[in-house]
């Protein structure tokens, strides 16, 4: 399972996605032969990744639900899973999933920012604001929480590519 799930690791960072799905999900299977809820998930995750960039959405948020079975993962996985209710429109569900990423990682800033921007979509200006000033504060480097608390955004062409990925995975276009 370990060897799968490395060689899986390999081809998901080359960008050849059905390779890794392949080998992530012959990882999954020793895992989960004896026992469904194995003791690690980041198989699960990695799985979920590959299953996006594939843009099989659906079955994405099944392997992240399945990774969130593990408290190694939880953080992680919820944070996808309010990605993904955030690109459906479903923003009661994205807020929940980003609060519960947030319970086991609070200094997890994307997750901070994603829920300002969905909380400000639930009419919660105040509490939306007010955790955008909480993230600049933790990290004065944060650009997103910059650009929330309405400061300039960065001037490098990187980091303007890095925050437009983060904005896009959250379906804010």
């Amino acid at each position: 399972a370990r060897c799968n799930h490395a060689l899986g690791l390999w081809h998901l960072r080359r960008g050849e996605f059905p390779a890794a799905e392949v080998l992530f999900r012959k990882a999954i299977e020793r895992l989960t032969r004896r026992n469904a809820n194995p003791s690690d998930g980041e198989p699960f995750y990695n799985l979920g990744l590959c299953l996006r960039f594939l843009g099989r959405e659906c079955e994405a948020a099944d392997a992240f639900h399945k990774a969130a079975w593990n408290q190694a993962w939880v953080a992680a996985a919820s944070h996808a899973l309010g990605e993904w209710e955030a690109r459906q429109g479903r923003w009661r569900e994205a807020a929940g999933c980003l609060e519960r990423a947030l319970r086991f990682n609070a200094d997890n800033s994307k997750a901070r920012n994603l829920l300002a921007m969905v909380l400000e979509r639930l009419g919660e200006t105040q509490r939306a604001r007010r955790l955008a000033r909480e993230s600049l504060a933790l990290d004065r480097l944060d650009w997103w929480a910059r650009l929330l608390c309405g400061r300039p955004a960065a001037r490098d062409l990187q980091t303007r590519l890095d925050l437009a990925h983060d904005l896009a995975r959250g379906g804010f276009f």
